[in-house]
This record gives structure tokens, sequence and C-alpha cells, in this order.
């Protein structure tokens, strides 16, 4: 499909809005308290005791599996088809339109979702990632629209590979994106819109990188006395700790705060500093959550103002977060103010660590890299499928770039300008992060939250000094405080000639991952592992 044609999905966008603002039939930014009244009568919703709701979304995951953009895939009569059928589909709903602004409060970066009233949880509960615009929006720089047919109601028996949805995005050449859903009504969806579009633009028309990363803020007593403000990146696909290890308070004495800066995602700017584009809210997995292990999260679950997506709900109207007869991917968005250490800002001035979060047999609780062993890693992007990507493939091993399952665009190119950005900050540090065991079989040794925590805590007071060269060919702690030393050594969990051989197979995955990438991928990453 040409540029003109793309412009068919502004215009169809244009079209339905106009059309039911015409027809009265258009809730045009209502305000927070019109769209609660709007929830509590969405079929299937509960209200709980807390005096929050619990929606069920259709499906309850992302469909990524359905989803195309016009970078990467060519547009053309199916994309019109799906135009034709969005602007039928909703020519006699009522609708809800709501505009957002993507980034902190003084950006001019905004988002208009576009939803039938019947899905009023999407405008409420994903409004709230984002704050409101403060003037009316003329032009939207990017556009949701969901809407559904005849087979919605068929695809909620059936597992997601073999539902009836369709998603494209069309990436337009002013920046402008705009996402059309049909069938899901899934908050992940509009989120994830906004998220790919931010992915695409940012290093498009920009000159920075977006990645799929958590930002905290730590201010701590180090190692050696003095407190230090330590800035810290986590990356990782939805569901492998990056929430977890994102929010967690580290903080314990003294003048000592750590701060949540941004959950799920921001640009990582050439001069070292990191732009979050969620000001709103934060969106959380709920599985098995308590006060005990996520005590941050726990307690913004219960807030009258937070929406719950396929969590399941006792008959007493109180939230059960062990049960997964709906979903083990129960999700919920909690507004920042309601968050308990949600930073006042969502950008930083610099960052200090760069951590990837993994999970695999051979690979040490910690270990320190190179720049170009983090940038080859990000390619590799070695993750854990979960619930929120595709259920029927939850807790296998998996190979996501750059652990970002919606970026548009040329690959080489995007980790190139990863490389050149990270070449340019000597300051940084890289590490890699096992989040799930190391062993297997009866030599298996899960790496628990409390071991996980105990290192990200020696590390970011700078408890982690001395390190070692690992057969696993990066470097590990001599010991971290309260972690086994096992645990940064899984090669003692295996027969010497075993563990080469199994490192050696995984080095072949890596080296061939890595050169799929092409010839046009920085020489110094793309030859990495071919020297192991």
């Amino acid at each position: 499909m040409s540029e003109i044609e793309l412009e068919q999905f502004a215009l169809t966008v244009d079209r339905i809005r106009q059309k039911a603002m015409e027809e009265n039939r258009l809730l045009d930014n209502p305000s927070a308290e019109e769209l609660r009244v709007l929830v509590e009568k969405e079929p299937a919703v509960e209200k709980t005791v807390y005096g929050n709701f619990v929606a069920e979304s259709e499906p309850s995951s992302r469909a990524a599996m359905f989803t195309k953009n016009s970078v990467d895939h060519p547009f053309g009569a199916e994309e019109l088809q799906l135009l034709a059928q969005c602007e039928q589909a909703l020519s006699k709903e009522r609708l809800i339109s709501i505009d957002r602004i993507v980034g902190n409060t003084g950006s001019n970066t905004t988002v208009r979702l576009i939803v039938p009233e019947r899905f009023a949880h999407v405008a409420y509960g994903g409004g709230n990632l984002y704050v409101p615009v403060k003037e009316e929006v003329e032009q939207p720089t990017y556009e949701i629209v969901m809407f559904t047919d005849r087979a919605f109601e068929a695809n909620k028996s059936k597992p997601l590979p073999q539902k009836d949805i369709t998603i494209r995005l069309a990436m337009l050449s002013d920046g402008r994106v705009i996402k059309i859903i049909r069938n899901s009504n899934y908050i992940g969806e509009y989120k994830k819109g906004v998220f790919a579009a931010e992915d695409w633009t940012r290093r498009t028309f920009g000159d920075g990188i977006f990645l799929h990363a958590g930002c905290r803020e730590d201010y701590l007593q180090s190692a050696h006395g003095d407190y230090r403000t330590v800035r810290t990146l986590l990356v990782a696909l939805t569901a492998n700790g990056k929430t977890t290890t994102t929010c967690k308070i580290l903080a314990r004495k003294g003048n000592e705060k750590s701060w949540l800066i941004q959950d799920d995602g921001g640009t990582l700017m050439p001069d070292g500093s990191f732009h979050g584009f969620e000001a709103g809210g934060v969106f959380v997995k709920t599985e098995s959550i308590n006060p005990g292990n996520q005590v941050e999260i726990f307690y913004g679950l219960l807030k009258p103002e937070t929406l719950c997506e396929n969590v399941y709900v006792t008959e007493d109207k109180d939230f059960d977060f062990y049960n997964f007869e709906i979903t083990s991917n129960g999700r919920a968005v909690i507004r920042r103010k309601d968050f308990m250490h949600a930073s006042p800002y969502i950008n930083v001035d610099g960052v200090d660590n760069l951590i990837l979060i993994t999970r695999g047999p051979l690979i040490p609780a910690i270990s320190k890299l190179t720049l170009e062993q983090a940038t080859a890693l990000m390619i590799l992007g070695q993750s854990m499928e979960s619930s929120a990507g595709d259920p029927t493939q939850a807790g296998k091993i998996k190979s996501e770039f750059f652990y970002d399952p919606f970026m548009a665009g040329g690959r080489a190119e995007h980790a190139n300008r990863f490389y050149e950005i990270v070449k340019g900050l000597p300051h940084m540090n890289y590490f890699l992060l096992n989040t799930g065991g190391i062993g297997e079989g009866e030599h298996y040794h899960d790496v628990s939250l409390e071991f996980t925590i105990a290192i990200l805590d020696s590390l970011l007071r700078g408890g982690l000094e001395d390190w070692v060269d690992s057969p696993t060919g990066f470097k590990v702690p001599k010991a971290v405080r309260h972690v086994d030393d096992i645990y940064l050594h899984p090669e003692k969990l295996y027969s010497r000639v075993e563990f080469e051989e199994k490192q050696k197979e995984l080095n072949k995955i890596r080296c061939d991952t890595v050169e799929q990438i092409g010839g046009a991928l920085h020489p110094d990453v793309r030859n990495l592992f071919t020297r192991i």
C-alpha cells in the first residue's frame, strides 16, 4: 500500500469520529467519573470490596501473531477491507474518544483512543496510563481504534492461535501512527500501540532509541559508607521479572530512597538521559502477587481507581491473585499517584547501569558484560514466553530481538543505533541477570526472587567489585552476600564435558542469531560469538 493509501487509515478514523459526533453518538474526552459510571454498566464487570473494577477482556493477552505494521509488511486490499469493516461496524455504535499526552506533561506527542461505549474499561483503565491533554487536540500523533464483528463471541472459546483477529499499524511518513484493532478489547493492545509507535518514531525521526526497559532511581548508602544516586535500566520481555526488579524498594535506612521512574519503556538518548512515555499509570501483572513479595504493587491493586482485567474475584468480591481459572495473565492499571514509590518525574538525566534480564540453565544469576556482549545479547533477546504473549507457549525459552516484540524496521539499523549510543556513554555498566534458574533436572536450582533482589541490592550499593572470568564467557562476582556461590557457577552442575558441549551449542545459537541480522551489523558485534 502506497503512502497515499496509508493516509486512508487517518481519513477513515476521521470519518468515524466526525459521523459519531454529528449523530450525537460520541462521548468526547469524558471525565474519570463519567467513565466509571460506564464501566460499572459494562457486561461482565465486577465491583470489588475496594470500590474498584475488574473487567474481562477478549482475548486475555496480546495478539502479536495477528499484528502487522506497514513498515515490515506491504499493505494492500486486505487492509482497505479492514478499514471498510471498521467504518461500517462503528457507524451505529455509541463511541468513546479520549486524548492523552504521551510522555511527560510538556510533551507534544498525543494519542487518541476510540472504542465502543461497551468497552468503557479500555478507555478508563488504559487512559490512566497517560495524562489528560491540556487543550483540544486537532490532530493527534497516534490514533488507536477498536471494533468487533460476529467472530468476537466465537473467539472466546478458542485458544489464541485459532482466534479470528486482525490488527494493523499504519506508520505514516510524517510520524503519525494509526492502529486498527479488530476483535480485541484487551487494554494491552492500546498500551502496546503507543509503545510500538514510540518505538518507531523515536528511531526514525529522532536520535535516540526506544527500549523495552524499566527505569529505577536509588539513593543508597554504598558499600563504602557514602550515599550515591544510581539510575538503572532493566530490559526484559514481558513477565520475565522486569516490573518486579524495577519496582522493588531497596531503601531501608537513613536517608535512602528508591523510586520507580518508569515501568515499561522509554527512550535512551545519546547524552545518556532516559525519557519515559507513561506519566499516568503502571500496567502490572497480578499473578501470585502478595504483600510479602511485592508489597510495592499489592496495595496499589486495592485502590478505588485501579482497573483490573481478567483477575479472579471471589464470591465476597475480594481478589484471589492465585486463582488462574480465567488466565495467569491477570492485569491492572494502577495510577502513579496510587503507587507506593512512583517518582514525580519519568525522565532522568543519566543512566549508570543497563541490566538485561534473561532465563536459561547455563547462565549465572548475575554476570558482567562488555558493551559488545550487551549489544549482542540484546539482539539475541533470550527470554521465556509468558501468558502475556502466547498462553499456548508459556514457559518455553524464546528469542525476541531487543526483548521487543513491537519493533518495526531494519534490525541491523536498530542494533547499530543502540551500539553507537552506548559507545558514547563510557560510564555505563552492563549486566546479565538470570531470573529463572540454573542447571537441569535433579540439579536444577531456582533463582528465587529473594536471591535476585539480594544481587540487585549488592550491585546498586557498589558491593560487587571483584569480578572473575567464567566459562560462560562473561565475568561473575567472587561472592554475593546472601547468595550461595553455586548460583554464580552453573558449570558446577554439569560434568566438564557436558557443560562444554552445552555451552558450545548455546554459543552457536547466539552466533547464528546475530549473523541473521546481516552484514550491515557493526563487525564488533557481528563477530563477537564467533571468537568464543
